[in-house]
């Protein structure tokens, strides 16, 4: 059964009825905020695990606040802001590689459009841990692009004006006009079904734009774009980061993956903000709340 719509008035109710101290300006914060999301997304580190065994609802630690859940809910909004820009940066970074590694192996306008110069389904790029049916993800992974791809070259409706003018213009769009309407999604896909060669070179051109010396193997390079994809995901629509698990990856081992695509300076400024950012809420949310929350993004700080 669904549960009932509520006012703000009984929502607060509701919260103090569970142990959760409100005040003045807990109305105004569920007028700007989705009590779900708050509540909901932000509660766990302020519930009494023991006292819930024996009761039918929540049951919050003694001294909890709507301002202490309210609190971790903007540290992780910060977070995911944070965060976002620089996954944006890597995103950047990865299509620009895949994209120039393919135009400079296939040199035709709509060679993306071409079935041959995609792999077979035993030659497609899946992660370690893959142990489905690879023919049957491979058919249905390049029917779906090459529909996609075909359809922002084609279909006028959705088109994105800078496609429609190199169309008109040169009557056909490369990949590398075309990479800036591709979501992180679609070049995953369009990685994971190139031929070694095009993957090889995506690699060596990624550690050389990071600066790094260690070669970059394509399965790991197809696990980056996965999980930065995924995490980039949590943060453009607003989910909750400092728990999420993305692939088997924590909040630590995307950092880590960040830290593969950028650049020296980059990753430094990264880490730099994020120090800042975690320093800024120390005084603000309880040690014991902040050690569970370090615990779960797996990071000392």
């Amino acid at each position: 059964m669904a549960k009932e719509f509520k006012t703000f008035a009984q929502l607060i109710e509701l919260l103090e009825s569970r142990g959760v101290a409100t005040d003045a300006s807990t109305t105004d914060c569920l007028r700007r905020e989705s009590y779900y999301a708050v509540i909901n997304g932000y509660k766990a580190p302020f519930l009494d695990k023991n006292a819930a065994q024996s009761s039918s609802s929540d049951v919050y630690r003694e001294g909890t606040s709507f301002k202490n859940i309210y609190d971790l809910f903007l540290f992780d909004r910060e977070l995911r802001q944070l965060t976002f820009s620089y996954l944006a940066r890597a995103e950047a970074v990865l299509k620009n590689a895949v994209a120039y590694s393919f135009c400079d192996q296939y040199r035709a306008a709509d060679a993306y459009l071409n079935r041959a110069n995609y792999v077979d389904p035993n030659d497609m790029l899946v992660p370690k841990a893959f142990r489905g049916d690879k023919k049957k993800q491979h058919s249905k992974r390049l029917a779906d692009l090459i529909k996609i791809l075909n359809d922002k070259v084609t279909d006028e409706q959705r088109m994105r004006p800078f496609v429609k003018h190199y169309l008109n213009k040169y009557d056909a769009v490369p990949l590398w006009v075309l990479q800036n309407d591709l979501t992180f999604g679609n070049i995953s896909h369009f990685y994971q079904l190139q031929k070694h060669g095009v993957q090889n070179a995506a690699c060596k051109l990624v550690s050389q734009t990071a600066n790094r010396n260690q070669r970059l193997e394509p399965v790991m390079l197809l696990r980056v774009i996965q999980v930065l994809s995924g995490f980039r995901n949590i943060c453009a629509h607003d989910e909750r980061l400092y728990c999420a698990v993305v692939r088997g990856a924590r909040f630590s081992d995307m950092y880590s993956l960040l830290c593969r695509v950028l650049p020296d300076d980059e990753t430094k400024a990264m880490l730099d903000e994020l120090g800042e950012l975690v320093g800024s809420y120390r005084g603000l949310i309880a040690q014991d709340v902040l050690y569970s929350v370090f615990k779960e993004m797996n990071i000392r700080v």
